[in-house]
């Protein structure tokens, strides 16, 4: 996001919890969403509590290229809560059908996301199970086994062997595959 994100509460105090709230729900959309420009968020809550409850209205205005984003969730008295999440959920969900909407009028194509290339060191060797261990430069420790060596032979890695490969992550932890001597 190019600009900081903006979060407003009018007729209520601001909270914490719900500012954490907000920008989870903001770190969401720009994962789905990378090319958000910024993201204003209006918080109100126009009445006093009544019997019923407090009603809550919640604006989220998100700037992409192209036409911006705008989508306001309003919870009225009958169906009034003390719980804003709810129109926070409503409100980004909204914002998010949009986008989605938005992106397959103007022929968006998602990027498939590619493993980074890290660099390490065989740490373990199992050579009659034919699986071992890498240690990143990083310091993260990543399982490999035969079947993920590209080049190079595999009587032939050592404890210590220079290694690159394609860091991912799987059930039971990191993993490498695409696996080759340096």
């Amino acid at each position: 996001m190019q600009t900081p994100p903006s979060i407003s509460f009018r007729h209520m105090d601001s909270s914490a919890a719900i500012e954490s709230e907000v920008m989870r729900r903001i770190e969401d959309l720009e994962k789905a969403y990378p090319r958000i420009i910024s993201c204003n968020v209006v918080i109100d809550a126009p009445q006093k509590k009544h019997v019923t409850g407090r009603e809550f209205q919640v604006s989220v205005k998100v700037q992409v290229p192209g036409p911006d984003i705008h989508a306001t969730e309003h919870l009225g008295r009958s169906t009034a809560t003390e719980d804003v999440n709810l129109a926070i959920h409503r409100a980004f969900d909204a914002v998010t059908r949009i986008l989605r909407e938005q992106g397959r009028r103007m022929g968006h194509v998602e990027m498939k996301q590619h493993p980074e290339t890290g660099h390490g060191e065989v740490d373990r060797l199992f050579e009659g199970e034919g699986y071992g261990f890498i240690v990143a430069e990083d310091g993260n420790e990543y399982y490999f086994q035969r079947d993920g060596l590209v080049s190079g032979n595999w009587d032939d890695l050592k404890v210590g062997t220079r290694v690159r490969f394609k860091a991912m992550e799987g059930e039971k932890g990191p993993f490498a595959v695409a696996v080759s001597p340096i």
